[in-house]
């Protein structure tokens, strides 16, 4: 009872700590010696095992336990390295023992390593720690006997079929006096029963009201005798008043008869529902006391089972909730148990698929009797053999697989730090000195009349300035590298915070998810919001994305001019002396009226220097003649006859014209003077 109260309070408060009872791990393999060596051994085999680094944690959880807790906390690490050290005797009770669990193993090699099988009595006396099969031991210079009745041994699958069987006869036992007991009972219950059917009765009312009306028949018969008869008309009418008050008491006799009658019917009816209400409560009782036993039978089968919680919370129930609910709910998880049932064995046989052999488990549930005492030992069973295979992986194979994976974590960190981290810092810092230098380049840069000026401007995102807050402290951080790793190095609160999140976001199942969120993080242009500004010359700057008012041709116009910024900074025309200095431009100046198409060419060829190419139709391109040297006219036509050549239906002609700026300007010149003269006249022809 004290192990099973330590080992919930274990779980309830530190169930990382994985508590478990040393006997769940040993089986003697020799029936001969079970007795004797578990008897040797003691109350030691109840010893709790948890993980390694729990056992103190553990330990002052058994000591908090109010009362005081004799249970005991095995010392796992400290018998690790004390099992190393003993070299046991060929003899060793240790041999007749296999083990599930590594840490089982070195606490009783530790412990017992040194008990010696011994044949008899007589060569126990010079043995310091020995036991013989009949369940005598010897140690502390002393010989005592220590074997245990069949009831108590634990160590083993056979060791419990024993145990199992000596208690189903010390049951049987038992269940002949509840027996005995309950027909004892059940005798004195119709007793007590027949005694609640007495009941008081009313009749004597009804017979004192009856006498007392034969009283009055009889005074009233013995004053008649007495009436004088001389005034007969006085009696006369005395004689109508009797007979009339006569009538009534028959009347009131009649009425009196008819509610007795009714009364004794409705005491029939009530003691013949109150002797089927008793019978159905002694049949209710009779299968409640069933219900319980089978619930109280569960704990045979699954030790774990908290019968008498699940009692209490079944009265609650029957209590508070009506029966029709009840009896919904109980259909309910009748039908979630049928599906429960089937998955298991889906899951068996996909297990039993992938596993190595040795971990294969048989698993064959009769569904003809589904929910059985039977089926339920099925069930029962194949948990245990679940968390046996567990167990073995868990302790076994990961104990060994120790050393590699600390080897890979230790990988992680360092591909994670060296890698990701200083890739990631490293193009964020990049990204900032490109914007500098592109603010640098655009500080030079002025356009038209009001002298615009343009820079960036940037804010941290809070999701991703979080990220890079992390990133700096782990690059700052003079441990990481020397000994310490990504997960015990000491960092800030939010540090560790975020580190989790990365972690949980990089290690997620979904491998598409994680891949999205690592390219999110890994993208320095998603850790800053960026703004472009205006600013006229002697005014305030404008933010252009709330440039709200802005036509197309003002938007474009900053476009254009940042282009340009961007174009001279990856040049490097302030670097070396040799560029190029070439610029194609596509549907050029679309959205731009006439003077600022204008003042954009200038500001590229004038004040960068460089050779313009820009491409718009030929009804567009009259503003500009004035300003190119060279052009190009591209027209498509069709095949003359019809003829194809191959699968062409058309030729492209070129026309390479040179143009002579200084004619082109003196006749636009003289184009707008003519213009202006006629809209002139037509001006003053209004007025004539």
């Amino acid at each position: 009872g004290f192990v099973r109260q330590a080992l919930e309070a274990i779980r309830r408060e530190c169930p990382q700590a994985d508590p478990r009872v040393l006997a769940d791990y040993v089986e003697i393999n020799d029936p001969q010696w079970q007795s004797a060596i578990e008897g040797y051994i003691g109350g030691a085999r109840f010893s709790i095992i948890v993980e390694g680094d729990f056992e103190a944690e553990a330990a002052q959880i058994v000591r908090s336990i109010p009362g005081g807790s004799r249970a005991r906390v095995i010392q796992g690490q400290k018998a690790k390295k004390d099992a190393d050290r003993i070299k046991l005797p060929s003899n060793s009770i240790i041999h007749l023992m296999d083990f599930e669990h590594a840490t089982a193993r070195y606490y009783l090699e530790a412990s017992y390593g040194t008990v010696e099988q011994v044949e008899d009595t007589q060569a126990l006396r010079m043995t310091r720690r020995g036991v013989t099969k009949d369940g005598l031991g010897s140690g502390a210079y002393s010989i005592y006997r220590c074997d245990l009745d069949d009831t108590e041994l634990v160590f083993g699958l056979g060791a419990r079929e024993r145990a199992l069987t000596a208690k189903r006869a010390e049951l049987n036992a038992l269940a002949e006096q509840a027996n005995e007991a309950a027909f004892q009972l059940k005798q004195v219950q119709q007793l007590l029963d027949a005694i609640n059917l007495l009941r008081h009765v009313s009749f004597a009312d009804q017979m004192q009201a009856m006498l007392d009306v034969q009283y009055k028949m009889q005074q009233a018969e013995q004053a008649l005798n007495n009436v004088d008869l001389s005034d007969f008309s006085h009696l006369e009418h005395e004689f109508e008043a009797l007979k009339s008050k006569a009538d009534d008491l028959d009347a009131q006799i009649k009425e009196l008869d008819g509610e007795l009658g009714r009364l004794q019917q409705q005491l029939n009816d009530s003691e013949k529902q109150c002797k089927q209400l008793s019978d159905l409560q002694e049949k209710t009782a009779e299968i409640a006391d069933e219900k319980e036993e089978a619930l109280r039978f569960i704990v045979s089968v699954w030790p774990d089972f908290d019968t008498e919680g699940r009692l209490a919370a079944a009265d609650k129930e029957a209590e508070e909730s009506p029966v029709d609910a009840i009896e919904n709910h109980r259909k309910t998880i009748s039908q979630e148990l049928n599906s429960t049932a089937y998955e298991i064995e889906r899951n068996i046989a996909e297990h039993n698929l992938n596993c190595q052999t040795m971990d294969a488990i048989v698993y064959t549930p009769d569904y003809r009797q589904e929910h059985s005492v039977a089926f339920f030992k099925t069930v029962c069973g194949l948990e245990r053999e679940i968390e046996r295979v567990y167990n073995r992986l868990k302790n076994n194979i990961l104990v060994e697989k120790q050393d590699k994976l600390v080897s890979l974590r230790e990988s992680f960190n360092n591909a994670f730090v060296t890698n990701l981290c200083h890739s990631i810092y490293q193009a964020i810092n990049d990204g900032k000195r490109i914007l500098e230098d592109l603010n640098k380049e655009l500080a030079h840069h002025q356009f038209g009349a009001d002298r615009e000026t343009y820079w960036f401007d940037w804010e941290w995102v809070p999701e991703y300035k979080e990220y890079w807050q992390f990133f700096d402290e782990l690059i700052k951080n003079p441990s990481i590298g020397d000994g310490a790793t990504l997960f015990d190095a000491d960092m800030s609160k939010s540090a560790e915070r975020v580190r989790d999140s990365l972690m949980k976001m990089l290690l997620d199942e979904d491998e598409q998810k994680a891949m999205r969120e690592l390219e999110r993080i890994s993208d320095y242009r998603n850790y800053r919001s960026y703004e472009i500004y205006k600013q006229p010359a002697n005014k305030d700057p404008i933010a252009l994305s709330q440039y709200g008012t802005g036509s197309g041709g003002q938007l474009e116009t900053p476009a254009y001019i940042i282009r340009s910024a961007a174009i001279t900074s990856a040049f490097r025309f302030n670097e070396g002396d040799t560029h190029l200095r070439v610029v194609l431009v596509d549907e050029a100046f679309s959205k731009m009226d006439e003077t600022r198409s204008k003042e954009v060419i200038n500001y590229l060829t004038e004040s960068l220097g460089l050779q313009l190419l820009f491409i718009m139709p030929t009804s567009k391109s009259g503003p500009f003649m004035d300003l190119i040297s060279n052009q190009f006219v591209f027209s498509k036509v069709p095949l003359s006859g019809g003829q194809k050549k191959g699968e062409l239906q058309t030729r492209v002609l070129v026309d390479r014209q040179q143009c002579n700026q200084e004619k082109v300007k003196e006749l636009w010149a003289n184009h707008r003077r003519t213009i202006r003269h006629q809209a002139a006249l037509d001006f003053m022809e209004e007025f004539a």
